[in-house]
C-alpha cells in the first residue's frame, strides 16, 4: 500500500517542540505583544514540517490512525511516518458492514523497518472487508521521546523567518529559508523542496 493511496492522521498532536520562550529568544525579543502570533508561528512551523505533508515524521510522542480502503493485495501494510513506536489496534468492516478488530497477535509487526510494516502472520491472511472507503483503520502511536535536535532548530528557524518575513511566495505558499530546506532534506522521507 503507496502512501498515496493511505489517508494518515494525528488523533493525538505532537505536543510543540519549540516554547514560546525559545523563540522569543532566539528572535531576541522582550516584549509580549505578539505572544499569540509567535504561538501560531510555532504551530504552523511544526504543522509544516511534521507527518505526511511534512518530512514524513512525527516530532513528537503522538497518536495516528491510518485509513485505508481494504487490505493491500500484496499483504504488506506500509505506515508512511516514522518513527512508529507501537501498534495499538487494526479494525476493518467485514462484509456484513459490522466493525470488527483484528487481534495484533495474529499479525506480524516490523517497527524497525523503514517504512514499518504489518503483515498476517505466517500462513495468515487479510479477513474479507466490505468495498468501502476508509474500512481498515490502523491506530499506531509515533515519535521520539525528546525531539530531535535538528528537527526542533529547523522549527524554530522557520517560525523565526515568518516572523521576521511576514510574506508568502508568489505561489502563495509560504516562503522556506535555503538553511531549513537543507535540514529537512537531510531528516526527509518525502519532503520535496
Amino acid at each position: 500500500m503507496t502512501p498515496s493511496a493511505a489517508r494518515l492522521t494525528a488523533t493525538t498532536p505532537s505536543a510543540s517542540i519549540v516554547t514560546l520562550a525559545e523563540l522569543k529568544s532566539h528572535l531576541r525579543v522582550d516584549f509580549d505583544d505578539d505572544d499569540d502570533l509567535m504561538d501560531d508561528l510555532v504551530e504552523v512551523a511544526q504543522g509544516f514540517v511534521e507527518g505526511p505533508s511534512g518530512i514524513g515524521q512525527a516530532l513528537g510522542p503522538s497518536t495516528w490512525r491510518l485509513s485505508l480502503d481494504d487490505f493491500p493485495a500484496d499483504g504488506v501494510i506500509s505506515i508512511p511516518l516514522q518513527p512508529v513506536t507501537a501498534v495499538t489496534g487494526v479494525t476493518w468492516l467485514d462484509r456484513a458492514g459490522d466493525v470488527q478488530t483484528l487481534n495484533l497477535t495474529a499479525l506480524r509487526i516490523d517497527l524497525d523497518a523503514r517504512p514499518a510494516r504489518i503483515t498476517p502472520a505466517v500462513g495468515g491472511d487479510w479477513p474479507d472487508v466490505q468495498p468501502a472507503t476508509g474500512a481498515v483503520k490502523i491506530t499506531f502511536t509515533a515519535g521520539p521521546a525528546s525531539p530531535d535536535p535538528l528537527l526542533k532548530r529547523a522549527v524554530l528557524m522557520l517560525a523565526a523567518h515568518w516572523y521576521a518575513n511576514p510574506s508568502v511566495q508568489g505561489d502563495g505558499s509560504p516562503e522556506v529559508p535555503l538553511g531549513v530546506r537543507e535540514i529537512l532534506s537531510r531528516r526527509a522521507l518525502s519532503w520535496i523542496g
